[in-house]
């Protein structure tokens, strides 16, 4: 993919994420659906990808974050450890903000 691809799409991921949770949208603890809590990063990739198995989803949201440079870089501020199992619940905030809810 090119480079001005990329930046589309991350434009486009700020955007839905931007109606989704924008000025009038309710906040991450009262929707329905989707709870803001750290999640086991399978589980989560599970909730944006529920038709992939484990190991696709996890590529998939992988794949995504790797083309949101801002959200990438967000990510290692809030101290992400890429081994690691789980997303923080900061790190779960981030994700939705830049993604979108699953």
């Amino acid at each position: 993919m090119r480079v001005n691809e990329l930046y589309v799409k991350c434009i486009s991921f700020i955007l839905v994420a931007h109606l989704k949770t924008g000025p009038g949208a309710v906040s991450g603890e009262e929707r329905e659906g989707f709870c803001l809590k750290a999640y086991r990063k399978s589980e989560l990739a599970g909730l944006y990808f529920p038709q992939a198995g484990k190991k696709g989803a996890l590529q998939g949201l992988g794949r995504w974050i790797k083309q949101c440079a801002e959200l990438e870089r967000e990510l290692e501020r809030s101290g992400y450890q890429k081994n690691r199992k789980f997303f923080l619940k900061s790190e779960v905030e981030l994700i939705v903000r830049f993604l979108g809810e699953p």
